[in-house]
């Protein structure tokens, strides 16, 4: 990951990089942003990405495990997406 950026309530975005040291960023021709929202979807998150952010947007009544959920769904996606 790049950069978390965090917004209003729970809004928040995930920059991923291909190398985290230098901040080098994925070939645009891997579509690892549209790979990861795919692999999300397939486990039960539903999110929205752009290039390589995703963000999230959950509602304001999520539980904390729920949230717990959403973070390891995450990082199952991305070791699927990325091999990472």
């Amino acid at each position: 990951m790049g950069d978390i950026r965090s917004g209003k309530g729970l809004i928040a975005a995930v920059e991923l990089v291909e190398d985290k040291a230098t901040k080098k960023q994925f070939d645009p021709d891997r579509k690892i942003g549209a790979r990861l929202m795919q692999e999300m979807s397939k486990r039960g998150v539903i999110t929205r990405a752009r290039m390589e952010n995703i963000f999230y947007s959950p509602a304001l009544v999520i539980t904390e495990e729920q949230l717990d959920r959403m973070v390891s769904v995450t990082q199952e996606a991305v070791k699927a997406v990325t091999g990472q």
